[in-house]
Order: structure tokens, then C-alpha cells, then sequence
């Protein structure tokens, strides 16, 4: 059975990442480690939805490629024209992840985006998104998916549906 995960800012190559997760030594150690716990879970056919903020080098970003999974992207505020000074292009995203590309998309009961979407908006629905690393919109109608909250590894949809069921418990 196909399963569907997903995962948001995982700043591939990102040469100061370090600064900001302090548990990582190096890029080289971040990148790897997130690589790894990725396959650890993510299979060949699986769907798997990156809200934003993916890659910072081309090379990141071909890696990426290779790795198992039919993927698509939500674009974040670091998957824009910052990309061109960086060397990567619109026509590499698509290459990587096969013109799934979104600005936010409505998915099941979920809107899914990058940033997380005005409160106005959300029509009923919950929020799954990034953006803002470890803080946490104390709103249930919000679930953040940067790593730093998922263990930096993809979340499923089920366990999505799980932990929302348990919040508002």
C-alpha cells in the first residue's frame, strides 16, 4: 500500500544550518542525518509533500532527486527568485519534483502550504504547514510540520490524523 508523508524546511545544503539547529555539527552531518531517517520511512512509490524550503544548492537538490518517493512541493519563501542567486532554477524543481508544484493546495481536510494561512481562511479546515521552525501556533486548525517537530523525519497522514485526534481530545 502507498503511503503518503510529509515534511516541511528541510534546508538541504544550507551552509549556516548549523546556527540554527544546534544539534548538527556541519551541513554535511544535517543533511545526511535527515537523509537517512527519510528512507528509514519514505518507500520507492510512496507520495511524499515537501512544504517548502527544500534545497539551497543545486547539488542538495539533485540528491534529492534521487531519493525514494513520488514528490511534490508546497514553493516556501526560500523556493523563489533567492534560488537564482543560488544557481537553481524553476526548470530544476521541476526536473526534481515532476511539475508537482504548488504555491498551497487543498489535500483531504487539510489546506497545505509553506506558511501558515490567515485563520479567516482556513474555512473549516486544519492547516498543515512550515515556515516557523519550532514555534507552534497554539491554534488546533494548525499543524507544523518543520522538522524540528516531526524528529526530521516525514510525518504520515496517518499520524498527522492521529496526533490532531489526541490534541483535541
Amino acid at each position: 500500500m502507498v503511503a503518503k508523508y510529509y515534511l516541511s524546511d528541510p534546508h538541504l545544503g544550507h551552509n549556516n544550518i548549523s546556527k540554527f539547529r544546534k544539534e548538527f555539527n556541519s551541513t554535511q552531518e544535517h543533511d545526511s542525518f535527515i537523509k537517512e531517517n527519510y528512507h528509514s520511512v519514505v518507500r520507492p512509490k510512496d507520495l511524499v509533500t515537501f512544504a517548502g524550503d527544500v534545497a539551497f544548492t543545486p547539488e542538495a537538490l539533485y540528491d534529492l532527486k534521487t531519493w525514494n518517493g513520488i514528490k511534490s512541493i508546497s514553493l516556501g519563501n526560500h523556493d523563489n527568485a533567492e534560488f537564482k542567486k543560488r544557481g537553481v532554477s524553476l526548470a530544476m524543481l521541476q526536473e526534481v519534483f515532476e511539475d508537482r508544484i504548488f504555491g498551497f493546495y487543498r489535500e483531504h481536510e487539510f489546506w497545505i502550504s509553506h506558511c501558515p494561512i490567515h485563520p479567516d481562511e482556513l474555512r473549516g479546515k486544519i492547516n498543515i504547514h512550515g515556515h516557523i521552525h519550532d514555534h507552534i501556533i497554539n491554534d488546533p486548525r494548525y499543524f507544523n510540520i518543520c522538522m524540528e517537530h516531526i524528529n526530521y523525519t516525514p510525518i504520515s497522514l496517518e499520524q498527522i490524523r492521529a496526533k490532531i485526534k489526541e490534541r483535541d481530545l
